[in-house]
């Protein structure tokens, strides 16, 4: 069975944001993983995911990175309050 996908419902699926990617048995998943680069929204700068604290699942908690000028990382930590500020790249 082929399924037609229209291009409102494509750009609507990549509109993603941390808040967490729908599911659809459970649209309360949180679905992040190590890896996925974001962007603050505010001043554009990236960050990779280093780990996921799933710790309290009500109040999921991101730790991310990027690079310094001099290649050293400078970490970050983002929690569920704070999602809304970011976006995948």
């Amino acid at each position: 069975m082929k399924i037609d996908f229209t291009k409102k419902f494509l750009i609507q699926l990549l509109k993603e944001e941390l808040s967490g990617i729908p599911n659809m048995d459970n649209p309360d998943l949180f679905s992040i993983k190590k890896s996925l680069v974001i962007r603050d929204d505010d001043n554009g700068i990236e960050y990779t995911v280093s780990d996921v604290d799933l710790t309290d699942v009500h109040n999921p908690a991101i730790k991310c990175y990027r690079y310094n000028l001099d290649g050293t990382r400078a970490y970050i930590d983002i929690d569920k309050n704070q999602f809304k500020n970011y976006s995948r790249v």
